[in-house]
């Protein structure tokens, strides 16, 4: 499993599961397969954006903003409900794809398309903060968080092959809808509810 991910979940889950479950109007077990759902794809998509510059994008964001404090205190960060700086991540890793994401997500999960992206931007800033404590605790350059999020990518891709084809064929779509990219999405769908279960 991605050490970045079980990270993530265990500061989700141990603190906040009930706040976000309640903002979604789901049950615990629901809100956290969708998590489960949710964060391969979000890895994949900064992995993803991140190669595009080496890192260095992304080297700067965890400098000035996003330094790993959010994990000390995820709970509070969950209650304010404030999505402004999660939608920001997600509109720089997955640009015109972000709507396409939230649909796969529903899809996969169950939530309705709003909730899936409402869930995907609360998520974002927790993931950025695990890396930036990374990136303090090891001192980490841009290049070596690219390294880092393709090997977390790369075991995402062992353990969830499905799921992680549809999210290169999501990120790789010119965003014009066509059936063929629908059908990368089911399929991931499918291969990604056999893994949950």
């Amino acid at each position: 499993m991605s050490a970045l991910m079980t990270l993530v979940q265990s500061a989700i889950k141990e603190s906040s599961i009930s706040q976000i479950s309640q903002q979604l109007g789901q049950d615990e077990q629901a809100t956290s397969n969708a998590i489960d759902t949710a964060l391969p794809m979000l890895i994949g998509a900064l992995g993803r954006s991140t190669k595009q510059d080496g890192g260095a994008g992304l080297n700067r964001a965890l400098e000035t903003r996003h330094d790993g404090s959010i994990l000390d205190d995820v709970a509070g960060y969950v209650a304010k409900n404030d999505q402004a700086d999660g939608d920001g991540i997600l509109g720089h890793i997955l640009g015109q794809n972000k709507g396409l994401a939230a649909q796969m997500l529903g899809s996969a999960s169950g939530l309705e398309t709003d909730k899936a992206q409402s869930l995907m931007a609360t998520l974002a800033p927790v993931l950025l903060g695990a890396l930036g404590k990374a990136k303090s605790r090891k001192d980490l350059s841009g290049g070596d968080l690219t390294h880092m999020l393709t090997g977390e990518s790369e075991s995402l891709q062992q353990r969830t092959p499905s799921m992680m084809n549809a999210v290169w064929g999501l990120l790789d779509a010119d965003g014009d809808g066509d059936t063929d990219l629908m059908d990368i999405v089911k399929h991931g769908s499918k291969g990604l509810g056999r893994f949950l279960r």
